[in-house]
């Protein structure tokens, strides 16, 4: 992979409108192998969409990341924005009281 994503960081994932039935519209993800579909009142073919959402999965073999938005997405890593790298908690005392 030529940038580093782990479990945890948030992503985004671009998609293009495709062909509109009453108020769903379909939905074309770049490397995604699955077809989707939302209900959006205002979105018209050919626009862009921008879907945010964690990492859930990461393939490190055949470069391909699964993203929790829109249900779970499974797409190429390179076709990914990164918006923000997980960052584990740096707290030293425990959340919770001692129960004595």
């Amino acid at each position: 992979m030529a940038r580093e994503i782990n479990i945890g960081d948030k992503v985004a994932i671009v998609a293009i409108v495709g062909k509109r039935i009453e108020e769903r519209v379909a939905l074309h993800i770049p490397t995604a192998n699955f077809p989707y579909s939302i209900i959006d009142a205002e979105a018209k073919p050919g626009d862009k969409m921008r879907f945010e959402g964690e990492v859930v999965h990461v393939d490190d073999d055949l470069g391909r990341v699964t993203v929790q938005a829109l249900g779970r997405v499974t797409v190429d890593a390179e076709t990914v924005h990164l918006v923000r790298k997980f960052r584990r908690s740096k707290r030293t005392t425990p959340l919770r009281d001692k129960v004595e």
